[in-house]
């Protein structure tokens, strides 16, 4: 089977399995936002933040210094878990450690009992990496689908059970650590390594040395998606800084069932190409495109109809989460191309350069968000978001460009020819609300809305982006056969 072949076979049994865990997750969190109070999407979002940040060190980047290697011994594999262990016991201490001065810092005490739960996390990265590694490097995506799928039906049903039952936080808690033991244990029984640990790394310097970059990486990348959490969490109350995660929440579930989709199967399959010596730029290119007109209209869409959504979805309690749930979508196609980008440098063996486009992006928005925090509350970071993130994009762009030789042309355009399109159907589902929206019900206002900006973006993507429509079009075909 082709590298293209087994690309088509990965995304189709992924794409399935996604849609389908998305379609539960969705009716889910929609239930749960409205058995949940905003104090509790706070405190959650609070330890979250710190889970988070201690946990892009927990794989310390091993698992892809596996797969983008050409070969490995069985030796370097004992390497490499001694290592996992070490590096999770140590990072469940210090969470035990600073847990307390968390609370303090947010003002929260609740937080605190919430982030010892949440140490299970580090046992089950121990488990599953070498697992995972393998199974991806053989391009096993349909066991890891269904894998994910399972974990992600356990995980909604424990936490609808317990969001039903009165308990709050801890409903989104343990509904999170049933999906981490679920995916560890069913990841290790469909390719099991029964390794001893070794606690000599000589041999594995250059594995070590790749995923220290990987994981200098994720850590400028968590720094990014987290500062304003974090940022928030210290200069707003606990049910300002909830209102502002579910309008986060909302806006990225198409990013992080998408982008997290692409990137997994495009990793694997850049490094098989680059191992085989080929020229990677063509396969770059279709990618960024394809990613590029999903993401457009969907972000642009959830947007322009946010003023309809919002109410439908999650009642009047959650009001406030309109305007902000109407700007952060907008920044999010091009978040999503940049997070595109890192497989690429990656796979071609430059880890290096996906690491200095994170820290660009963080040094540049880390400030401006803090001062729309600061003067401006929800609204004042949102506007932070939508100017920084297109600056940002336009530097990393460039260097992708040029490290990863692009075609300079090809690359703007499209970026811009999906962007022109996805901006005309904006406007007019803002015009149609204008001249229509207070004769009309949000429901059906909203299946109007939705129905006049694709017939918009369809149209004008034929005139502008025929050629990345038809890529489109060709890809459900392939998936659907």
């Amino acid at each position: 089977m082709t590298i293209t072949a087994r690309v088509i076979h990965s995304l189709k049994w992924m794409t399935f399995t996604k849609f389908l865990a998305q379609l539960l997750r969705w009716a889910v969190t929609f239930i749960v936002i409205r058995l949940l109070m905003p104090e509790d999407y706070g405190v959650y979002a609070m330890a979250d933040v710190v889970m988070y940040f201690f946990a892009l060190f927990s794989g310390a980047g091993l698992a892809s210094a596996l797969i983008q290697v050409r070969s490995f011994s069985k030796i370097q594999m004992r390497q490499v878990l001694g290592l996992l262990i070490i590096i999770n016991l140590a990072l469940a201490l210090a969470v035990i450690l600073v847990a307390p001065w968390v609370a303090e810092f947010y003002r929260e005490e609740r937080v605190v009992p919430v982030l010892y739960a949440l140490l299970i996390g580090f046992l089950t990265v121990t488990i599953e990496t070498l697992p995972t590694a393998m199974l991806e490097r053989e391009m096993r995506f349909k066991a890891l689908s269904l894998i994910e799928l399972a974990a992600a039906t356990i995980s909604a049903i424990v936490t609808l059970i317990l969001a039903l039952s009165g308990y709050g936080v801890w409903s989104l808690v343990f509904g999170h650590l049933s999906e981490l033991l679920l995916r560890a244990g069913l990841k290790f029984a469909a390719h099991p390594v029964m390794l001893l640990p070794q606690f000599r790394f000589g041999k594995s310097i250059h594995l070590i040395t790749f995923g220290g970059i990987k994981t200098l990486t994720f850590l400028a990348w968590f720094a990014l998606v987290s500062i304003d959490t974090i940022i928030g969490g210290r200069l707003w109350d606990t049910e300002t800084l909830g209102i502002y995660a579910v309008a986060l929440q909302l806006s990225y579930i198409p990013m992080n069932k998408l982008v997290p989709l692409v990137k997994q199967v495009a990793f694997p399959a850049y490094a098989k190409i680059h191992q085989a010596d080929s020229d990677m730029a063509p396969y770059i290119m279709k990618a960024n495109g394809l990613i590029l007109i999903m993401a457009f209209p969907i972000f642009f869409g959830f947007a322009a109809t946010a003023s309809s959504l919002v109410p439908l979805l999650l009642g009047e309690k959650w009001l406030a989460v309109i305007i902000p749930a109407s700007m952060i979508p907008l920044i999010l196609p091009f978040r999503a191309s940049q997070e595109l980008m890192d497989p690429a440098f990656e796979a071609s063996g430059r880890p290096l350069d996906a690491f200095k486009n994170w820290l660009i992006v963080l040094s540049i928005l880390a400030p401006m968000l803090y001062i729309g925090a600061l003067y401006g509350g929800i609204i004042g970071m949102c506007w932070a978001w939508v100017i920084g993130i297109p600056v940002t994009y336009i530097i990393t762009s460039w260097r992708a460009i040029k490290y990863l030789q692009l075609p300079a042309r090809s690359y703007i355009g499209a970026v811009l020819r999906p962007l022109f399109a996805a901006t005309v159907m904006f406007a007019v589902i803002h015009l149609l609300r204008y001249l229509v929206g207070e004769a009309i019900p949000d429901l059906p206002l909203l299946i109007l809305e939705v129905a006049i900006g694709a017939v918009t973006f369809l149209a004008m993507a034929w005139l502008v982006c025929r050629r990345e429509l038809f890529h489109l079009f060709e890809l459900g075909k392939q998936l659907k056969g």
